[in-house]
């Protein structure tokens, strides 16, 4: 028999020591991204002017993944690039409007947070007034609806009737529910 010696470990053993380290390697890598991305990029505002014209013109231009907030309010890593790249043309001394200029050739109008008025912006600036116009119209004509009756379940704006054997019928299970009540109320 092959017989190893006690104290040495096996081949299983080591092999799981070396996934273990391997595991905690890849754990502390992972952990340590952020902070190593942090220092990469710092954010070190070397002129307060140009910092206050960035973030002026940063207001003004949408961040592309939030949409609903500004490049110069958004943490999203694309919000960060277009600020970059918004220091980087005007301390190159291009104006603000050129800045903006070049943001929508590259990105289109939608990355202005206040898109100019040009026909292929009509539904942007149109559309919630169209909804509302509609929205209100088909209330009005449910309003005048239900006050003239019309629609009350008559068909073609006729008023309901009932003929003379629906009443009857109508008359006679008023009456048994009537009757009963009145039984049951009786001591």
């Amino acid at each position: 028999m092959n017989r190893r010696p006690v104290g040495s470990p096996s081949r299983a053993r080591r092999a799981r020591a070396a996934v273990a380290a391997l595991i905690v390697a890849l754990v502390s890598a992972a952990a340590s991204a952020p902070v190593a991305a942090q220092a990469v990029n710092p954010v070190a505002p070397s002129d307060p002017a140009l910092e206050a014209r960035v973030k002026a013109l940063g207001s003004e231009l949408r961040c592309l993944v939030c949409q609903n907030q500004t490049v110069a309010d958004s943490d999203a890593p694309v919000a960060q690039d277009l600020r970059a790249q918004v220091r980087a043309q005007l301390a190159a001394g291009k104006s603000e409007a050129e800045v903006k200029q070049y943001m929508t050739e590259r990105f289109g109008d939608f990355v202005l947070y206040k898109p100019p008025f040009k026909a292929s912006t009509v539904a942007l600036w149109a559309g919630p007034f169209v909804v509302l116009l509609v929205v209100g119209a088909l209330l009005w004509r449910r309003i005048v609806r239900a006050s003239t009756g019309a629609g009350a379940g008559a068909a073609d704006g006729e008023a309901a009737t009932l003929s003379e054997a629906d009443r009857s019928r109508a008359r006679a299970l008023l009456a048994a529910a009537n009757a009963d009540r009145a039984g049951g109320e009786r001591p």
